[in-house]
C-alpha cells in the first residue's frame, strides 16, 4: 500500500445515506417499542395508536435496520476494493 494512502476505506455519500435510513429505522423501531413497553403512545403523540400500528413500526424498523446495515457494510466493501481492481456492482470478472 502506498505511504500516502490511508488504510481506511473513504466513506461514500452512499454510505452516509445508508447509515441516516440506519438512524430512521432506529427511531421507527423505538416509537413502536415504547407503545410496547408502556401500551400508550409516549415518544410521539397518537402514534401508534394500537398494538397494530406498534408491531407494524417494530417490524418496518428491523427491515430499515437490518437492509441499511447490509447496504452500508457493502459500500465499504466496495470502496475498500475499489483501489484493488476488484469486482463492483457495474463488473464482475
Amino acid at each position: 500500500m502506498p505511504a500516502d494512502r490511508s488504510p481506511l476505506p473513504r466513506l461514500t455519500p452512499a454510505f452516509w445515506g445508508w447509515a441516516l435510513l440506519d438512524i430512521i429505522g432506529v427511531l421507527i423501531l423505538a416509537v413502536g417499542a415504547a407503545w410496547l413497553i408502556e401500551g400508550r403512545a409516549s415518544i410521539v403523540p397518537g402514534f401508534p395508536a394500537n398494538a397494530v400500528h406498534a408491531w407494524s413500526s417494530v417490524s418496518i424498523g428491523i427491515a430499515l435496520v437490518f437492509v441499511s446495515a447490509v447496504k452500508m457494510l457493502v459500500e465499504v466493501l466496495h470502496a475498500a476494493s475499489r483501489g484493488n481492481k476488484a469486482a463492483n456492482d457495474s463488473t464482475f470478472s
